[in-house]
């Protein structure tokens, strides 16, 4: 897996977003489909690069002050290392954003 985070990284940092990372999302995703029992996160890989191929961009800007390259860059960063408690917190958090669901505000504060 180190390998498919490592080149998506490179991709984005010398070339952007297009389709050559479109096409390592998905080595990604079977990657994860084949070898890893996460189909949440399959789900997000699939939905990120869809949203690249409708898009031509990632739109998906969960650090709202930063574009789609480093909002995409972040998320592989978080998939990079999927057990850590806090990356599956914010993987959840982001494929809430992509599904369009708004998180409920707690109305105690």
């Amino acid at each position: 897996m180190k390998q498919h985070i490592d080149a998506i990284k490179k991709t984005l940092a010398t070339e952007g977003i297009g389709e050559k990372v479109v096409a390592q999302l998905k080595e990604l995703r079977e990657y994860f489909k084949a070898n890893l029992n996460e189909p949440g996160y399959v789900k997000i890989i699939r939905m990120a690069y869809e949203n690249i191929e409708e898009t031509n961009d990632y739109t998906f800007l969960y650090l709202e002050e930063e574009d789609g390259k480093v909002n995409l860059d972040y998320l592989v960063d978080l998939l990079s290392d999927y057990q850590n408690k806090y990356n599956k917190e914010e993987l959840m958090e982001v494929r809430n954003l992509m599904e369009g669901i708004v998180p409920e505000v707690d109305e105690e504060a």
